[in-house]
């Protein structure tokens, strides 16, 4: 896992994002296989940071993307609650950027990873 950037200073609940990154990152490491890699980075311009999450692993099919932050959906139907969580964490996640006034968007190709882009004001209204 690595980390870099320098996305500035935001104004937000802090709890809050820090919930957003552990679901990103989790997600990350937990859909990353060994010897894979997980990169956090942050960049800043005057009114916007934005934070990026990205994995090497399984990645997303596209016919899945749009349904990954519906509550409870799970874009590997093998996974149950025992191994695979609730269901919630990418759900909870958009509430959290939505009430911040930012975005959050996916990129992410079968077999090669995902990308979270996570866009937040630094100074919201």
């Amino acid at each position: 896992m690595s980390f870099s950037g320098d996305g500035g200073i935001i104004r937000a609940d802090r709890d809050k994002i820090s919930q957003v990154m552990v679901n990103l990152v989790s997600n990350a490491l937990k859909y990353t296989p060994a010897g894979g890699k997980v990169e956090v980075s942050a960049t800043g311009s005057e009114g916007l940071a934005k934070i990026t999450v990205k994995d090497s692993g399984e990645g997303i099919a596209k016919e899945d993307i749009p349904f990954i932050f519906e509550r409870f959906y799970r874009a590997d139907k093998s996974r149950s609650r025992q191994t695979g969580g609730l269901g919630l964490g990418l759900t909870i996640t958009k509430a959290i950027v939505d009430s911040h006034k930012g975005t959050i968007q996916v990129e992410s190709e079968p077999g090669k990873g995902t990308v979270f882009i996570l866009s937040l004001p630094k100074n919201p209204a």
